[in-house]
């Protein structure tokens, strides 16, 4: 099966969780619906990612039953989040990401690994744990092709 991932709008992404862009005049924005856990504490981490290989093979999928996760961008290009509301390759979503806009994936998504695009990227991770073994739950699916279209065509 093959996938082609579609540029992300808030929209598209609504049944999966929130996008997160910066303000477009002075001000805050507030982004609570979409985050959620019913686990403690909370755990903010940073990762630094290889930028992977287009086109991509996914066979597994993970999901946090206690929490949703949000990923900012700190240093990165494009990234590639890949996101389900059920475990079957048949239901994924695949969005680009400018490197200036983060997403909330919502509590029980299934999701695929953080993907860096063009080059290696650094992440600010924001999640909540309460250290039981399903705060991470994984699943193996029939393996999907994930393609992109080339930076300077987005």
């Amino acid at each position: 099966m093959k996938l082609v991932a579609e540029p992300i709008t808030a929209a598209a992404f609504e049944p999966f969780g929130d996008v997160i862009t910066a303000p477009q005049t002075y001000g805050r924005q507030t982004f609570t619906d979409g985050l959620a856990h019913d686990a403690r504490p909370f755990v903010l981490s940073t990762t630094h990612t290889k930028s992977s290989e287009m086109p991509l093979s996914i066979d597994k999928l993970e999901r946090h039953t206690h929490s949703s996760q949000t990923f900012l961008p700190l240093d990165a290009k494009r990234w590639l989040v890949v996101v389900s509301t059920t475990s079957e390759s048949s239901s994924l979503r695949a969005f680009v990401v400018p490197g200036t806009t983060g997403v909330t994936i919502g509590q029980g998504i299934w999701h695929y690994s953080l993907t860096a695009l063009d080059s290696d990227a650094s992440f600010a991770v924001i999640m909540w744990k309460n250290g039981t073994p399903d705060d991470t739950e994984w699943a193996t699916i029939t393996p999907v092709i994930i393609e992109t279209v080339p930076a300077s065509s987005t």
